[in-house]
């Protein structure tokens, strides 16, 4: 009986209750999909680094992608508003397939680097407004830090097993058989939101007046801050270069990725339950603190258990600032219109990305190979979050 009110007890502080249909329904098709993302997200890089690629190639192609989205959002958020924020996110599966195929032609034929950056601009387009969107919409206010960090930690329990998945099956069959295998799973994600008919009434969306919204000046704070999502896109396609120039093995990669994933379990969940608190804005404060540093002593790393300890560090500092972070936006979505908000959010962090690109390369082109200029425009990136 004790062990059974300690539970509950235990549940209550660190869990959302209560949860939606549609919020079960996202939950899941996010934990499949980020699986298969996951098992092959931190080699993507990697990938188009053997494949010959420099540093600054990978970075020019993910500026053709994310210039590509930026023009597209508006168009996304209309076909969400239009069609529901399920479909969209259906609608985006087909296109995140011939991404990964695309990849893996690329070694045929060099045009299939134009189809992967113009498919995932559109997997963008499509997923993104409808995942936001479904989360403002219906997740439940004074409980939506636990409902990001509940999402963070069901993502994370998948990630640990995907990153060592998708290095076991590169080193024993190759990417061939990775992409074919993630292509599935990106199908299988979506079957969570067909379970039940989405509910849905068309809305018409202006692109014209998203493309106004975002130099309002009564817009400029906040948009400053979302351009500090500049950072995670270092996070996501350098660092793992990085790590890969470190550690040289596609397994070891996965692990130690895992690993890190694993250490930040539990303390995102304390995280997303002080995030609904009075304390909000000051767990953001403290993440935005610690992530900055995380940056700056990347350069000290120089073996596989240094980084292990870095990308443990900095998942956590990020996820106590990405916790308030997200739930502040979404509450203040919810309180005007959820689709212009979310619409926002993605063209100003699509400005931040390609920001990130540019300066990247220009830092790269004054001191070649300099992974010190790259963290340390990651750090400076980070302090833009502290606007919000």
């Amino acid at each position: 009986m004790l062990k059974k009110i300690m539970f509950h007890s235990f549940y209550q502080k660190y869990f959302a209750d209560g949860l939606s249909r549609q919020m079960k329904e996202l939950f899941w098709s996010t934990a499949i999909l980020d699986f298969a993302v996951s098992a092959v997200g931190i080699f993507e890089p990697i990938y188009l680094y053997t494949l010959g690629f420099s540093i600054q190639w990978i970075i020019l192609f993910f500026i053709a992608v994310y210039a590509l989205y930026f023009f597209l959002a508006p168009l996304g958020g209309k076909i969400a508003r239009m069609h529901g924020y399920e479909h969209s996110i259906l609608y985006s599966t087909p296109f995140l397939i011939l991404y990964y195929l695309s990849l893996f032609a690329i070694p045929y034929h060099p045009i299939f680097i134009g189809t992967a950056v113009v498919a995932l601009g559109l997997q963008k387009m499509l997923y993104w407004p409808g995942y936001h969107a479904d989360f403002a919409r219906f997740g439940a206010d004074g409980a939506r830090g636990k409902e990001i960090s509940n999402l963070i930690v069901l993502d994370s329990l998948v990630v640990v097993l995907g990153p060592v998945f998708g290095g076991i099956v590169i080193a024993t069959l190759g990417f061939k058989f990775l992409f074919v295998i993630v292509a599935a799973l990106i199908l299988f994600s979506n079957i969570p939101l067909l379970l039940t008919p989405e509910k849905f009434e068309p809305v018409p969306f202006s692109y014209k007046d998203a493309m106004k919204r975002l130099v309002k000046k009564e817009n400029r704070r906040r948009l400053f801050a979302f351009i500090g999502f500049g950072e995670e896109h270092i996070a996501g396609y350098l660092w793992p270069i990085f790590i890969f120039l470190i550690i040289k093995e596609y397994f070891s990669v996965g692990l130690v990725v895992s690993a890190s994933v694993a250490v930040a379990i539990i303390l995102t969940l304390y995280i997303g339950r002080i995030s609904d608190g009075a304390a909000r804005r000051e767990v953001l404060k403290i993440g935005v603190a610690f992530t900055f540093f995380t940056w700056f002593m990347r350069i000290l790393v120089v073996s596989g258990l240094g980084i292990f300890m870095m990308n443990s560090l900095y998942l956590i500092s990020r996820r106590a600032m990405a916790v308030p972070f997200m739930a502040i936006t979404y509450e203040d979505a919810k309180k005007t219109s959820v689709m212009q908000s979310i619409i926002f959010l993605q063209m100003a962090l699509v400005i931040g990305k390609i920001l990130v690109s540019v300066l990247a390369l220009v830092a790269l082109y004054f001191f070649p190979n300099s992974w010190l200029a790259i963290f340390i425009l990651g750090a400076l990136m980070t302090l833009l979050y502290a606007l919000l």
